[in-house]
């Protein structure tokens, strides 16, 4: 490690803007989706096991536990770094993203200096999703305003980490009202809880919205759409995929029509967990079986059990 600047982001597409964008230092990247699947506070091979694993079972082919290794060692060996740079959008996987390295870093020592490049917005980017819709020249703005990261916030970072490889996920509500010095962390967690069964239908968030774009004849443009209403969170064609097979396995999807049944859920007259069981992963949490389970009570803004 030779580099005295370090970029670290989240995926090819702003790493490849990044490394077109005239800035010095070396480009890091990290790009595993934590959003999906189980994410627990395991020793690192057994956690690039299981992570490899998922990957597979969802997504087919993949880079397995080597890559995921890679991308783990890439931010640790920052040894002679004397600035590091984390470029990290606002949405879950980005935050999910930065608590995972942030809890790395603080094991394993920090940089004499750790700035960060993280909005939820741009002013030429109307429809604003992440970093890597920038421009290279784009990117090269934002570089001088990056900012400092406190220990306050790498402590935030570090106990939401901690909270979300929990198989208990009882203490991240408590967390969404006092995380103050990481701008988007607290959002990202409640969109994180979101994707909890709620206690009426027992869909996620993001079960519910898919269920909704077919029953209005918007399946084909329900990607789009969703990234519209739902910038917390801009899911990906594997995740909609997924979530299609969930919700065509339950008896709620048939092609590209929403049947009776899965009509009665949207409306909130039937409990699809009660009715068809579940099987997700939220960070450590093993959602599983028929209930009683973890669920997100919006209203409230509590998780109980149901």
């Amino acid at each position: 490690m030779t580099e005295r600047l370090v970029h670290i982001c989240n995926g090819d597409a702003t790493a490849d803007s990044l490394s077109l964008a005239d800035l010095p230092g070396d480009i890091r990247v990290w790009g595993d989706a934590l959003d999906q699947g189980p994410v627990r506070g395991l020793a690192d091979a057994a956690h690039h096991v299981e992570r490899a694993t998922f990957w597979a079972s969802r997504a087919g082919d993949n880079g397995g536990a080597a890559e995921l290794a890679a991308w783990d060692h890439a931010v640790d060996d920052l040894a002679g770094a004397e600035e590091v740079v984390l470029w990290f959008e606002h949405d879950l996987p980005d935050q999910l993203a930065l608590a995972r390295i942030l809890a790395r870093m603080n094991r394993r020592g920090f940089p004499p200096t750790l700035t960060i490049v993280s909005i939820d917005r741009h002013p030429e980017v109307p429809n604003f999703l992440g970093l890597g819709q920038l421009q290279p020249e784009q990117l090269a703005q934002l570089w001088p305003n990056r900012t400092p990261l406190s220990r306050d916030a790498v402590d935030e970072a570090m106990t939401a980490w901690i909270a979300i490889t929990s198989p208990d996920p009882r203490a991240l509500p408590f967390l969404v009202r006092r995380i103050k010095a990481m701008p988007f962390l607290a959002g990202a967690l409640e969109r994180h809880l979101e994707e909890f069964p709620d206690p009426t239908s027992g869909m996620s968030r993001t079960e519910r919205q898919v269920l909704a774009a077919f029953a209005r004849g918007e399946g084909a443009s329900l990607v789009v759409n969703s990234h519209a209403i739902d910038p917390r969170y801009p899911i990906s064609d594997v995740l909609v995929g997924h979530v299609v097979a969930t919700l065509t396995k339950a008896g709620f999807v048939d092609g590209t029509s929403v049947t009776a049944l899965g009509r009665q859920a949207l409306a909130g007259a039937i409990d699809r967990v009660a009715e068809v069981g579940i099987d997700e992963w939220r960070g450590g949490v093993h959602l599983e079986g028929r209930g009683p389970t973890w669920r997100w009570d919006a209203r409230a803004r509590a998780i109980v059990e149901r």
